[in-house]
């Protein structure tokens, strides 16, 4: 009996520790890159919010040690002063460990062109467009992708962006580069209210 608590204290005191015993654990139960993305985003996982230790970097990307298909971490955000809609978004790592990064480039007409993205109101029936294909500025070094988009009137409201699926190699063969989108945000945000005197 004795053995067993020492042995319990034991295991307890290595998962504190290593918390990648924990992602790592965590990661092998999905297939892809993507699907833990996808569970990760959905579950409330963002950079600052490490949902189940898929993302003990913290930068909003899920299990970049797992193979494609690829999704990558997405925010938007509006800036009331200089009225533009603007956002990031940040791509896993290649699972071959080369220093590379997925999907940074790619839209559903040429494979090598910018990944592009739509900007859409989010409605109680039918989310609505406010924007065409906005290209993306891909940051290879980093593994970021950069956007921006001046809109003058912005009703208050809750918004997202959506990147498209990358073109496919074949119309048989799955996409390696899937569309995804930021969380859901209220813009523009309220400004903060001035302390009574």
């Amino acid at each position: 009996m004795l053995a067993a608590a020492i042995c319990a204290a034991l295991l307890a005191l290595v998962t504190a520790a290593a918390p990648g015993v924990a992602r790592a654990a965590g990661c092998r139960s999905f297939s892809s890159q993507a699907a833990a993305q996808e569970l990760f985003v959905k579950t409330g996982g963002s950079p600052g919010h490490n949902i189940g230790h898929l993302d003990d970097d913290g930068n909003g990307v899920a299990c970049e040690e797992l193979p494609g298909p690829y999704e990558g971490f997405a925010t938007i955000g509006y800036n009331r002063s200089k009225r533009f809609f603007y956002g990031t978004a940040t791509m896993p790592a290649k699972a071959s460990g080369e220093g590379e990064f997925a999907c940074l480039y790619g839209n559903r007409h040429f494979a090598d062109g910018p990944r592009l993205l739509r900007i859409y109101r989010a409605l109680p029936r039918s989310d609505r467009p406010v924007s065409g294909d906005i290209g993306v500025e891909a940051r290879p070094d980093s593994g970021r992708l950069f956007w921006k988009l001046g809109r003058r009137m912005v009703p208050g409201g809750h918004y997202y962006a959506a990147f498209e699926e990358r073109i496919r190699s074949s119309p048989y063969a799955p996409s390696e580069c899937l569309g995804f989108r930021s969380p859901v945000a209220y813009l523009p945000r309220p400004q903060p209210q001035a302390a009574a005197s």
